[in-house]
């Protein structure tokens, strides 16, 4: 069971106007939006964690998350001796949307999809027996309580159906942004209708003709490109899907509430302990050329 974890930051739109990108947006002290998010991904069970980020924020996005997490359920087993040798660690990946859907499909829905077909084309070309399974979809700006997730990490692995979150009596498909999964089924299906939902550079072919002469006007072009969740994944299975409300629910999207995050009495989100959400990087291999090491050698 390979459980890839999605974190969508391309395209993100807002009506904050920060100078700074959003994700980076403070919860607590020393604790962003972004770090939430692969925390979530981490609580929820997820082997690996991939957050599609264009070349303008990935490396600032890098430098705040890291290469890789623990896995919050192992990283302190205090009733097993030596419990820092069966610590769990997550690697995370950062993917750019292709350039040629850059302008034509990208909107915020298809940053989740093309996440997912990331996570499996690269996994695919290592072995056929990692290619992920299923994928969980956590929002950076969307905040909610997360320690409840722990309880419910079976389920949201499960293979036979999926896991929704939901506000309300709303979920993504109500265009919602609110954490879910999907499995590869539902990615091919929300992928061929979004495909087949979007507008063209060109007008059909006129009447006689077999291939289409006349553009359409800009503006009607590429209407994929400002798709909301829930024209994206309209085809996404509920069927006997698990559904768990939330109490409260913010999204920090919108400048109000925001505002009504930070003015809470109780916090809704506890920061995790600090080596959990640390920004943790492989160690360089260090380079020495052949003229070196035999200088190195001699001394």
């Amino acid at each position: 069971m390979h459980l890839a974890g999605i974190i969508p930051v391309a395209n993100l739109k807002t009506d904050l106007q920060t100078v700074f990108p959003e994700v980076l947006l403070p919860l607590e002290p020393d604790f962003t939006a972004i770090q939430k998010s692969v925390y979530e991904c981490a609580l929820a069970g997820c082997q690996t964690i991939w957050i599609v980020a264009n070349n303008d924020l990935a490396p600032l996005v890098r430098k705040t998350v890291g290469e890789w997490v623990y896995d919050p359920v192992y990283y302190n087993r205090y009733m097993t001796k030596f419990h820092s040798e069966i610590r769990k660690e997550i690697p995370i990946y950062y993917v750019p949307i292709h350039p040629k859907d850059r302008d034509k499909r990208d909107c915020y829905g298809w940053s989740i999809l093309y996440g997912a077909y990331s996570a499996w084309s690269v996994a695919y070309k290592i072995s056929r027996w990692i290619r992920p399974t299923k994928y969980y979809v956590s929002f950076p700006l969307s905040v909610y309580n997360l320690d409840f997730l722990r309880q419910h990490r079976l389920c949201i692995a499960n293979k036979d159906k999926n896991f929704f979150l939901s506000y309300e009596d709303k979920i993504i498909k109500d265009n919602l942004p609110i954490a879910f999964t999907f499995t590869g089924d539902d990615f091919i299906k929300c992928r061929r209708d979004l495909n087949r939902k979007t507008t063209r550079e060109y007008l059909p072919p006129l009447p006689g003709h077999r291939y289409p002469s006349q553009k359409r006007p800009l503006v009607e072009r590429w209407s994929a490109r400002t798709f909301g969740l829930k024209t994206v994944f309209e085809k996404l299975n509920i069927e006997n899907a698990a559904i768990t409300p939330v109490e409260s629910f913010y999204d920090l999207s919108a400048w109000e509430q925001y505002c009504q995050f930070l003015g809470r009495e109780n916090k809704l989100i506890k920061k995790p302990y600090k080596e959990l959400i640390k920004a943790r990087q492989h160690v360089k291999l260090p380079y020495v050329q052949k003229g070196e090491i035999n200088e190195q050698t001699e001394d």
